[in-house]
Order: structure tokens, then sequence, then C-alpha cells
């Protein structure tokens, strides 16, 4: 990650003892996070410290006591806000308490890190003991950890409480969502603490209201394991909205899995674009069931909650069997999976944690092309065809002497006709 740093020093004189004095600085665009940290001369003096965001509101203070902190919209240092760093004015407060005759001066270190493309591993699906899972949120992290995971949703069924409790590690962000949950199916909302007042509906108007309110105020709506035979999706999908779908659940039989791919890709011919998501569902360490079994991994500017779920709603993102599992990186230019392109585009590949045997196709509307593996790691450059689009499979012998099996599924690259402008991501 890039990094910037500033140096802002403000002397504070005797006159101003007792006061508390703002000091500016300029955050840029792109920051993810930052540290301040301040020096003076100790001997007589006693400066404290606090902080105003871009539009004046408080994020913290703590008194003489520290003199660094650390702040980003997922963890910040204790007594602040875990809060965006938008661009713009911010200013320091600096309490001054007790000064010398002579005066002080106050140097103050800011260091932002730039926010930059990146891949990141995680889970979009998956219960605590805040609904049927048996981890709380704080063991899901430390899970999450030993996993080697980026980033978590919790989704417990019909409950939002979870939310209030998550905390981000350092390696982890915890990002809130809610399997909304009701007979006639389940659907995740993902990224926002209260996507919904009440989950209660008796009728299809009232489940389009519900739906309707959880996209209103920002949350990402997958609907999940369409296809499950005792929990499957039963309002129809032409009739809800949504905005994408879980092809690849891990709890469920691979039979229902396919069924959900298959629907996706005629979705695809049609000329639709549904993001789609990968989730574990997991409630409990059982045999064959662990987080991120599928792994979602998704490209985003930073490991904040906010971009994680705009890689995810842009389908910046591909699955994969286990954070272990087969990873893939392709660009047509500046664009990733999930963005249009023009026809004639060069989209270059990359492969890596491939087996030999293992089977990459890329699938368009036309055709199926498949290429098979004979080394762990794999580049190639492909022409963008006729208007439509093309995504990856993956698909692998997990047991010798048995049929092939998905370990990655991509978004797709939706290529149009037309000549696409579009600003550069980095």
């Amino acid at each position: 990650m890039k990094e910037k740093t500033i140096t802002v020093q403000r002397v504070a004189a005797k006159a101003e003892e007792g006061l508390y004095l703002m000091v500016p600085f300029s955050v840029p665009e792109e920051a993810a996070s930052m540290e301040l940290s301040y020096e003076y001369d100790r001997k007589n003096n006693i400066i404290d410290f606090g902080l105003l965001n871009e539009t004046g509101e408080l994020i913290g203070w703590s008194g003489s006591n520290r003199n660094q902190i650390f702040l980003s919209d997922g963890r910040s240092s204790d007594g602040f806000a875990s809060v965006p760093i938008r661009q713009g004015e911010w200013n320091i407060l600096l309490g001054a308490y007790q000064i010398q005759e002579q005066g002080v001066e106050i140097t103050y270190k800011v260091t932002f890190h730039v926010k930059g493309m990146r891949l990141l591993k995680g889970d979009t699906h998956l219960h605590s003991t805040g609904s049927d899972g048996n981890m709380s949120v704080e063991e899901l992290a430390l899970g999450a950890e030993r996993e080697g995971l980026d980033f978590l949703f919790v989704t417990d069924h019909n409950n939002y409480a979870h939310n209030n409790w998550l905390r981000s590690t350092e390696q982890v962000t915890m990002i809130p969502g809610v399997e909304w949950t009701h007979y006639k199916g389940h659907m995740g909302m993902l990224g926002r603490k209260r996507p919904f007042r009440s989950f209660l509906s008796n009728s299809l108007g009232r489940t389009v209201e519900i739906l309707k309110e959880a996209g209103d105020s920002g949350a990402f709506r997958v609907i999940n394991h369409p296809f499950c035979r005792w929990c499957g999706w039963k309002w129809g999908l032409e009739q809800v909205p949504f905005d994408g779908v879980e092809v690849w659940n891990g709890g469920l039989e691979p039979e229902s899995n396919q069924d959900c791919l298959s629907w996706w890709d005629e979705r695809l011919k049609e000329g639709k674009k549904i993001p789609i998501t990968g989730g574990s569902d997991f409630h409990k360490y059982e045999p064959g069931r662990m987080p991120a079994s599928p792994c979602t991994c998704v490209y985003a500017m930073s490991n904040s909650a906010e971009d994680i779920l705009e890689g995810l709603k842009k389908g910046h993102s591909y699955l994969s069997i286990s954070p272990e599992g087969p990873m893939m990186e392709a660009w047509a230019g500046d664009r990733l999976m999930g963005d249009d392109i023009h026809r004639g585009f060069i989209i270059r590949f990359t492969f890596w944690n491939l087996k030999k045997g293992d089977v990459i196709s890329l699938v368009s509307k036309e055709r199926r092309e498949e290429i098979p593996c004979d080394s762990d790691r794999l580049s190639m450059e492909r022409k963008a065809g006729e208007p439509g689009y093309l995504r990856v499979e993956i698909r692998r012998s997990l047991i010798p002497g048995y049929p092939q099996t998905t370990v990655l599924l991509s978004n797709p690259f939706y290529i149009t006709g037309d000549k696409v402008e579009r600003k550069n991501v980095f």
C-alpha cells in the first residue's frame, strides 16, 4: 500500500493556555487509513489531543496519555471512531492544558495509506450465535485470521443485533449483514446494519416492499441458494428486486449449485448482468464445512467494508473452492471482470494454484473453450469476440478416478459492440 506523509507544526503560546485550538490539515483523495502522531517538549508542558473530520464531527479525544493513533473505517485506536477517511480539511484538536512561559512547539506527523486495487479473500454468508451458529462474532473473526481471510459478512437469520458487536481486526474486516429468512426463500442483505425494519411478510407485495427497503439502504441483495430442495426461492426469480445471486453454496449438494449456475448462464445469454457470490453458509465446524468454502475473492481498492461491498456490486470478483484453491487475475486494459469491454479488447488472464489435470473453460455466449493445465501457473491472452460475455470456470478431479467438479467460477466481462469510456481505476 502506498503511503504519503505530511508534517504540520504549531506553536502554542503561554497566552493560549487553557484553550482548545484547531490545527487544520488536508486529507488527500483515496486515503484508506491514516496514522497520526505528535511530539513536543513534555517538561512542564501538557498538550491534549483530539480530532475532527472534514464535516467538523468529533472523531475522538485521548487527552495527553497517547502520542499516536490509527484511524480507518473498519478499525481505529480506542477512543476514536472507525470512519471513512474522506478527502477534505480535517482538524487536530490541540488542548493547551499547560504551557511554559516561552511557549511550546508541537509537531504533528500524519501518514496516509493510499488506496490501490488488491485481491481480498473472504466469505459472504455465515452465521453466529446471533441465530443458529455456535460461534460468537469475535470467535468468527479469530477463525478467519487463522484461515488467512481478509473479510467476513456475518448474516444471521432475520436478526441484525450481531452487527452492533462486529469489530474488525488488523487482518480481518468484519462487515454487517443479515439473511432475510422466509419459508419461501432466503436473501442475503450485505453491508448494512439494519436493511429493514421488520422481516415479517405474508404476501408477495410485502416481500417486494422489504426488498426495496433493503435496496434503498444501500444493501447488496443476494438471493441465497435459490435452487435448494429445502429452502429454495419460491417467490419467483422474475417477480422481486435483487442485485446478485449465490450460485455456489457450501452446504448444498452439487446438483442444486449446478442448477443455479445453469440458470445464471441462461440469464447472461439474455443480456442480463447479475453479479454472483459464493457463501459457505457456515454454522459450525464439521466435516467438509468451514468458513470461506467456497471463498469469495474480490478486487477492491482497500480492505474497507465499503470498498469490498463496491467490488461485489460491480462483479469484480470470482469464487474459489477455498482460500488455497485456484486463483486468477484478468484485465482488459484497466477493466476487470464485471465491467463492460469493447469487442476486440485484449483480455490478459493469469491463473495460479493450479494442479496438473485441471481444465480451464472460457465460457461465452456461443462457445466453451477448454484449456488443459499441466503446471501450477498459466498466463494467456484472448481477444474479446462478439457482443455477449466471457467468463471462466475451472474444474478439477478432487478424488482420483472421480468426475471433475467446479473449483473456480468468475463473474464475466460484458462485451459490447461500442467503445466503452471509463475513468482509470488507479
